[in-house]
């Protein structure tokens, strides 16, 4: 799945009314986790510890382009910076 797609996916969950609080949240973590391994792959290896803040900020601004298009954007973009953050989703329904 690529990035694109998993931002997609990302937007689905948050809208869709139908699912349950807690599989939506499970969801978005999934989805979150899968989407920095596709962004940062390196991440928990040595190689990480090489990349240049540089090239890893050049990466989330791709991303950060393609979440700018949906509506959702400041979920999104949430989502995708609690592994980062660990901060809870309270703002779920």
């Amino acid at each position: 799945m690529s990035v694109t797609q998993i931002i997609y996916r990302i937007d689905k969950v948050i809208r869709d009314t139908h699912k349950p609080r807690q599989t939506k949240i499970e969801t978005l973590q999934n989805l979150a986790m899968t989407c920095w391994g596709k962004v940062i792959p390196e991440d928990g290896t040595e190689t990480f510890k090489k990349l240049e803040s540089d090239e890893i900020q050049k990466r989330w601004s791709m991303v950060r382009n393609i979440v700018k298009k949906y509506k959702t954007k400041d979920q999104i973009l949430y989502v995708l910076d609690w592994p980062a953050s660990g901060g809870n989703f309270y703002w779920i329904k």
